[in-house]
């Protein structure tokens, strides 16, 4: 299936680049009330995959994704979220209530309406994720300035749900801050539908195409709960954020827990992600 493809579209993106680019949303570094401690963290990309098992074209983002996450130097710096959406006649098995508030975000505020797409960081689109096309998803890693969040995380999930806690550190200040936990499962079979027939599209695979990634819960609002205002060297915690979901597996091994944060302006400033039931502290540089 081809994407639909605006020219006005991508002239927008460059103009909110350019401005995202030299605008600065935190606070002053020199203000003597508010330093940069200069603790920097490692430094990771979030990929957004908007996709439904209906798009016959859509497997192939998701090979782009897993080759991206297989590159042996910056593989394990790349997070993605594959966020299902049916469409009239087929209503998708992986979609989630509030993974439709998600993608119906990307297409109020990014203008994004063809499938597939995918949003690296919450500031670009990447189109067509080729593996000749994926210096967009590495270029997007600050593998030398890191970030100046750091996130931690813990959980205590079972089959159904639990609670997750995540803790934020922070170099600088920033204002308006948003923080978001989703629940993805991996190898997860497709049922019989439209990809049965897309053989050409992902390495020879049919109707028994293996998703990864899939958001199986978003904890508490969709598009982002509030962390606020914040200063250098401050930490926050949230503890015992609830989530509920339903599992194609019925298996905790293939459950992860994806932590990020967003600046005032939706761009994410870093991410982290670890196994269901497995703790990660702050990955500093």
């Amino acid at each position: 299936m081809k994407k639909i493809f605006y020219k006005a579209f991508f002239l927008g993106l460059l103009a909110t680049t350019a401005i995202s680019c030299s605008s600065d949303d935190s606070k002053d570094d020199t203000d003597p009330d508010n330093p940069n401690t200069g603790v920097k963290y490692v430094h990771k990309v979030l990929i957004e995959d908007a996709t439904g098992t209906w798009c016959q074209y859509c497997p192939r983002v998701a090979y782009g994704i897993q080759q991206a996450k297989a590159n042996s130097t910056l593989g394990d710096k790349v997070v993605a979220v594959a966020i299902h959406s049916g469409v009239n006649g087929y209503p998708d098995p992986m979609q989630i209530s509030k993974g439709l508030t998600i993608t119906n975000l990307f297409s109020s505020d990014y203008g994004l309406t063809g499938f597939p797409f995918g949003l690296i960081n919450r500031t670009s689109e990447w189109e067509y994720p080729e593996p000749n096309n994926l210096a967009q998803v590495f270029n997007s890693i600050n593998r030398e300035e890191g970030s100046p969040v750091g996130i931690k995380i813990s959980s205590e999930l079972t089959n159904t749900g639990g609670t997750v806690s995540a803790s934020f550190k922070f170099s600088k200040g920033y204002e308006n801050l948003k923080y978001s936990i989703y629940i993805i499962e991996n190898e997860v079979v497709t049922p019989e539908s439209p990809q049965s027939n897309s053989t050409g599209y992902f390495n020879g695979q049919g109707k028994d195409f293996v998703h990864n990634d899939v958001l199986r819960a978003v904890s508490g609002t969709a598009t982002g709960n509030t962390i606020g205002n914040v200063t250098a060297d401050q930490e926050v915690t949230k503890s015992g954020e609830s989530v509920e979901f339903t599992l194609f597996n019925n298996d905790l091994s293939k459950v992860e827990v994806v932590v990020f944060v967003t600046d005032n302006s939706g761009k994410v400033l870093n991410v982290q992600s670890t196994h269901a039931n497995v703790s990660i502290d702050y990955a500093k540089m």
